[in-house]
């Protein structure tokens, strides 16, 4: 999705994305003459050819189910031609099972990753269209055994994070649909209930196959890669406390504070701790100009302060290349690249109001924040350090503060929060650093035990 620039108030340049726009008319044509092949083929018994009513009936209603949810949901082209392929996926597989038994349906396959990476009613509207296909293609009972399993896919990998929840997933989504096809024993035959239970395990192992294809198509991290990028072996985390141990550990603070805050407020959590874990991993390029990272001297002090702003503001861009280098995705970096919006660097201002620069000439120039883990990660950031070394009974008024200068400066002009949400956000934040602040008793023994 390309980003383009325009004016807004205080002459700040405002990042907008390009409008939501559905997938081609091209390819719903596409998909609509596989749905009219794979219901012209028939492969149960033998390769054939299915009667002419069956053909005609499951085509016109698999293509209508298409272009009704095509017409009626409000896709990216990306997320549009993502969940055509994913409706294509099920009607291939479905066909393609049929020659063994028409209960084996994976339809787990793609529900489960619609939800995986788009959320759990992404996942449940590819099943509209299978279910209006399957029901004339491959009969009622069969139809309803897939649907319910792809269901119950849908909703649990759409809360998954580790891999022995994508197991679970597979398993249930096979009971659901063996359920179904032992309801309807003895039509269903000892076979079609076997292959109804085996159709959950298969779309469980063609689901975890697609993962990276899907990450790399989407641009876009799954829950699981998110959590590994959590693990602090990371390679880049762990170069990131080797060499800039101070920007480190306040990462690790913003991490906290941006999951709590987006906890509190219905977001993604996991993305927005990743976010925060990763946003100035920039600094690694010259740490030593980041006063996290300094032991004794500050080399800002013997350069002009138009010249810091030039080595500060180039992080932003330093860590989307390192991001780049080590395979983020587009969500995670897209944290970095907003993390500072068109802020003012404060101290620097200060120190070129005496040369006659104003604090517009040391504002950031990068995109705002136009989602709620973005936003989130932006107050987080600036309030860790404000907050850092401060008594408990000052954290409240800090929050308030720096929430409050950010939100007047313009820089969640764009983020899709509330006021009710950014209350919720900021009792998050104080909930979090008033714990950060937490006191010892004078008297507190240095060593336990003695």
């Amino acid at each position: 999705m390309s980003d383009t620039k325009s004016p807004s108030k205080n002459g700040k340049n405002h990042v907008q994305r390009s409008p939501r726009r559905s997938a081609f008319p091209t390819e719903i044509l596409t998909s609509f003459f596989l749905v009219w092949g794979f219901s012209v083929l028939r492969l149960r018994g033998g390769p054939g050819i299915a009667p002419w009513h069956e053909a005609l009936g499951a085509a016109l209603a698999g293509s209508l189910g298409l272009w009704v949810l095509w017409r009626a949901q409000r896709f990216t082209r990306q997320e549009g031609t993502f969940w055509l392929g994913l409706v294509i996926s099920g009607v291939a597989l479905a066909s393609l099972a049929a020659a063994g038994s028409v209960y084996l349906v994976p339809w787990g396959f793609p529900a489960g990753l619609g939800a995986l990476f788009c959320g759990a009613w992404f996942g449940v509207w590819t099943l509209v269209p299978l279910m209006a296909w399957g029901a004339i293609a491959l009969g009622n009972g069969a139809a309803a055994a897939g649907l319910l399993g792809g269901l119950v896919m849908a909703v649990v990998l759409a809360r998954v994070r580790r891999a022995r929840e994508f197991l679970l997933a597979g398993f249930l989504s096979g009971l659901a649909s063996g359920t179904v096809a032992l309801a309807l024993y003895p039509r269903s035959g000892p076979l079609g209930i076997a292959a109804a239970f085996l159709s959950g395990p298969a779309a469980m192992l063609l689901s975890w196959m697609a993962v990276p294809l899907v990450e790399r198509f989407l641009d876009r991290t799954s829950p699981l890669t998110l959590v590994e990028l959590l693990d602090p072996s990371h390679p880049l985390l762990e170069r990131l406390r080797r060499e800039a141990p101070g920007t480190y550990y306040h990462s690790r603070n913003v991490s906290a504070l941006a999951e709590a805050a987006a906890r509190a407020i219905g977001a993604n959590a996991l993305l927005a701790a990743v976010g925060g874990l990763y946003h100035d991993i920039g600094k690694l390029t010259r740490p030593d100009f980041f006063v996290e990272n300094q032991e004794g001297s500050n080399p800002h002090d013997e350069i002009n302060p138009s010249l810091s702003k030039v080595i500060l503001v180039a992080h932003v861009k330093e860590g989307l290349e390192l991001a780049r280098h080590y395979g983020l995705r587009d969500d995670v970096a897209h944290f970095i690249a907003t993390h500072h919006g068109t802020s003012v660097m404060r101290y620097f201002s200060e120190r070129g109001a005496a040369q006659g620069l104003s604090a517009d000439d040391f504002r950031y120039t990068s995109p705002l924040p136009d989602t709620k883990e973005t936003a989130i990660v932006m107050l987080a950031d600036p309030l860790e350090a404000a907050a850092r070394g401060r008594p408990r009974e000052e954290i409240p008024d800090t929050v308030e503060a720096l929430v409050e200068e950010r939100r007047g400066d313009g820089q969640l002009d764009r983020a899709p929060l509330t006021m009710a949400e950014l209350a919720k956000i900021k009792q998050a934040f104080k909930k979090v650093l008033q714990g950060m602040a937490h006191s010892r008793l004078n008297n507190y023994p240095l060593f336990q035990g003695q």
